[in-house]
């Protein structure tokens, strides 16, 4: 592929494909270098979006117009906070000017390069939560914090917040969802998650949410034909079913963004709180109930190509009830397609089977036959 062409020509090594997210008018792809004086992880950012500052490599046309830029992590262009809070000395320095002694222990939970990272600080068990972003988005990710607080949405408390793009919260309460899966029926799972969406709906926010899935239809069709070349009739022949149907019906409400059960944590029965509320904000409530039946069918995905039957047929229970609850109409549904179909190019390269899985429910939920 084109990146990895551009990454072998800037640092002499083609490296290892590890993902491929849109961006701009390109993508940001993730490739590993094992070994050698160039170990580590490097993104190669074809989106032609300027950068405040440039941390890495510039690949320029001949008339001088920028191709592409490559950097290692943790030098995102765009998130110049990151290298900071990875970097263990400049945060032992930075818990010795609070008064706090002992190792803190650094570990990136989440990143998605160009847009944020979340990184996990442990000190004497307690843990605080570094969300990284562009510097002069941290205000407004503190606000969205605390006005799903003030409508009694159980985002967890802000305890520090930077214009270099920092924001730290507090650890969620409660059993995790994936535990609390396991103990739950899905039924009244289900409800929790729907309290917890009509909580939602009363924040009082302008802010947008995540850009909607349907907003890259062609994208994800490609690199789903792309990442399963023997099966990219199927996947091309899912374009025309979503199209049709992808646009946002009624007047955008407060949603989650990214809601899945990774997201939320349980107490008697009821969401007790729910993480990265980054992405909440005005947007399309078929984009939440999309994502949730996404993430839950590629997981059980996941699971049952590892041959752990056990654990994929509890999150396929999962998936089919909301599926049951949620999916009334054609939009809901193209974009519950394209949710499988961006886990299925994430899963492409390292668990092909589970990509075929997931390829085939998108067919049948979209009611196209595979050749």
């Amino acid at each position: 592929m084109l990146e990895q062409r551009l990454l072998e020509k800037a640092i002499g090594v083609a490296g290892r494909l590890i993902a491929v997210e849109p961006f701009g008018e390109g993508s940001i792809a993730r490739f590993t270098v094992d070994s050698g004086e160039h170990a580590g992880e490097w993104f190669v950012d074809s989106s032609k979006q300027a950068v405040p500052v440039e941390t890495g490599f510039v690949i320029r046309s001949r008339d001088g117009v920028v191709v592409a830029r490559i950097w290692k992590h943790p030098l995102d262009p765009r998130l110049p906070a990151l290298r900071t809070a990875v970097d263990p000395e400049r945060i032992a320095r930075i818990s010795a000017a609070a008064d706090s002694s002992g190792p803190v222990e650094a570990k990136v939970l989440a990143y998605r390069p160009g847009r944020r990272a979340v990184v996990r600080l442990t000190q004497h068990g307690v843990h605080l939560f570094v969300k990284v972003v562009r510097p002069g988005e941290a205000e407004d990710l503190a606000a969205i914090h605390e006005a799903c607080r003030a409508a009694g949405v159980p985002a967890p408390e802000v305890a520090h917040w930077s214009p270099a793009g920092v924001v730290v919260v507090r650890d969620a309460t409660g059993t995790p969802g994936p535990v609390a899966a396991a103990r739950m029926p899905a039924g009244e799972l289900l409800d929790a998650v729907d309290a917890l969406r009509e909580r939602l709906l009363t924040v009082e926010t302008r802010r947008i949410a995540r850009a909607s899935v349907g907003s890259r239809v062609d994208w994800h069709v490609d690199r789903m034909a792309g990442g399963l070349p023997g099966r990219a009739s199927d996947a091309q022949r899912l374009l025309p079913a979503l199209l049709e149907h992808v646009r946002r019906e009624g007047p955008p409400r407060v949603v989650h963004g990214d809601l899945h059960i990774g997201q939320l944590f349980f107490d008697g029965g009821e969401v007790s709180s729910v993480i990265d509320v980054d992405t909440a904000g005005l947007g399309d409530p078929a984009d939440d109930s999309a994502a949730f039946i996404g993430h839950a069918t590629a997981s059980a995905a996941r699971n049952q190509a590892a041959g752990r039957d056990g654990d994929a047929a509890q999150l396929r229970a999962i998936a089919d009830a909301a599926a049951d609850r949620w999916l009334r109409d054609p939009h809901t549904t193209a974009l519950t397609v394209l949710h499988l179909l961006g886990h299925g190019i994430r899963a492409a390269e390292r668990a092909p089977g589970a990509a075929e899985l997931l390829l085939d429910r998108a067919l049948e939920l979209a009611r196209v036959a595979a050749r």
